[in-house]
């Protein structure tokens, strides 16, 4: 027993408290004891356990409280506390300094300083010692290491947020979903390798912070968000983002629009080589997606169906050390509610004279898009199946959509009485360098003083990994803008 690594004892609903002797697995790196609803404590000697790593406790209703001594287990890397009984902070977080992953899901803090305690590793301090001055120091700044933080269903307000996130320098996801503000600190806007910010069901949050440009956006259904601007009123050129159900956002700006003003921005930068993308070894830097409210394809896209269908004629003389790849644009709505528990996903197959070309998913959402929803995405020449053996011959590019349903992540019949979603447009582009420069040009000399283009000195394009903020730039595009020709 002494050399045991992993105890699992989930769904241990018997399982009431735990052994004080734990300590004497020294070897002990998971600790898991998720769904033991009937738990009540843990022993102080838990602290003892010098090689834990992974510490699972979610779900445990009846843990009200954690020993100080946690805070010894300089190791812990992963943390769970979702849905446990938990009320207060433990303050013993803040001493976590190798903690990579912490998860709150439906924790219900008491009061705004809880939350500052979690981060403060002084908090335990001034807790014994009894003194009620607040120290000023970054509540943030000890979790270094932080690369998951999760507090969905947290009930925060705005007053109870964490206000200093720019600390963390190693977080590259953030879960804010279902939570209650109006607002988010600006500071989420400092973090350099923020990848995912996650702020689905948020419905009073009325407008975004301040993001880096390499960051997604999962905003489902927060259905009082007016715009994607920052709170500073500058377009967020952020790399994506699924914005399904926010009606609100495309009432004054279409879809299509901001779409493609994104898209712009993410092309020219993608002909540049811009570093602000590449660095991110974990993203795919030659991806852009954008999902929101709309039913119109903008005429940018020069070949367009109705339908799931679509084919573009590829003349010789096509393929050019210029091209840069294939954008799409994919109209689809549910024509009924879909049932629980059921995720969906969009995929495009590709095929030229027969050949696949390989494909793109949107894949596996939850969410259940009200309306007709648009999806934008553009596919890398260096993701096309073969491309290096193009030759300069007549191609026929044949492109189709399907929405498949899933169940537990494996497709599933329909249930019966749901109606197959469908796809009702769609469109191509293909993409050269000077598509790009041209549209770039048009965006100049159509956008106005109030809601133009906008240059800050401050940040260049081409930013190293510690600038991780490229030109802040506010794009308008009217739908139909750019050049029609086809390539």
């Amino acid at each position: 027993m002494p050399y045991l690594e992993i105890l699992c004892l989930e769904g241990c609903i018997r399982l009431y408290e735990v052994d004080p002797t734990i300590e004497v697995l020294e070897r002990l790196t998971v600790l898991n004891l998720k769904d033991c609803k009937h738990l009540v404590c843990l022993p102080s000697s838990v602290g003892g356990l010098k090689s834990l790593k992974v510490l699972n406790l979610s779900g445990c209703s009846k843990l009200d409280n954690l020993p100080d001594e946690l805070g010894h287990v300089a190791c812990l890397e992963k943390l769970d506390m979702s849905g446990s009984g938990i009320r207060e902070v433990p303050s013993f977080i803040g001493l976590l300094k190798n903690l990579k992953e912490l998860f709150l899901v439906g924790f219900k803090a008491e009061s705004p300083k809880s939350w500052n305690m979690m981060f403060n590793p002084f908090e335990l301090l001034r807790k014994r010692s009894h003194i009620r001055t607040r120290l000023s120091l970054p509540c943030l700044s000890s979790l270094h290491s932080l690369d998951i933080l999760d507090l969905s269903d947290c009930n925060l307000f705005d007053e109870a947020i964490p206000s200093d996130f720019g600390c963390l320098a190693s977080l590259t996801i953030l879960r804010l979903s279902r939570n209650q503000f109006v607002k988010l600190p600006e500071s989420i806007g400092q973090l350099p390798r923020l990848e995912s910010l996650q702020l689905d069901l948020c419905s009073k949050l009325l407008t975004l912070p301040e993001l880096p440009s390499h960051v997604w956006v999962y905003a489902s259904n927060c259905i009082s968000l007016d715009t994607l601007a920052n709170q500073r009123g500058q377009c967020n050129l952020v790399r994506g983002g699924y914005f399904g159900n926010c009606f609100k956002m495309v009432e004054n700006e279409s879809c299509g629009s901001i779409a493609l003003s994104l898209l712009t921005r993410y092309l020219k930068f993608q002909r540049y080589g811009s570093s602000v993308y590449s660095f991110h070894n974990s993203f795919d830097h030659k991806r852009f997606h954008f999902v929101a409210p709309g039913n119109e394809i903008p005429k940018w896209y020069n070949h367009q169906s109705v339908g799931p269908l679509i084919t573009v004629e590829l003349h010789p003389g096509w393929f050019t050390n210029k091209w840069m790849g294939f954008t799409f644009c994919v109209v689809f709505s549910f024509l009924k509610t879909l049932p629980p528990c059921v995720r969906w996903s969009i995929n495009c197959s590709m095929k030229a004279n027969g050949r696949s070309l390989g494909g793109t998913s949107l894949c596996n959402l939850w969410d259940r898009p009200v309306l007709d929803h648009i999806w934008f995405f553009y596919k890398h020449c260096d993701h096309v199946c073969y491309a290096h053996e193009w030759q300069d011959i007549y191609y026929q590019l044949e492109c189709s959509f399907k929405l498949t349903l899933y169940e537990d992540m494996h497709g599933v019949e329909i249930p019966h009485g749901v109606e197959i979603p469908q796809v009702n447009k769609c469109g191509v582009r293909v993409i050269y360098e000077e598509d790009v420069e041209e549209l770039w040009q048009t965006l100049l000399k159509e956008s106005n003083p109030k809601r133009g283009l906008q240059h800050n000195d401050d940040d260049a394009a081409s930013s190293s990994a510690s600038q991780a903020h490229p030109k802040r730039i506010k794009l308008l595009l009217l739908d139909g803008a750019g050049p029609s020709g086809s390539p």
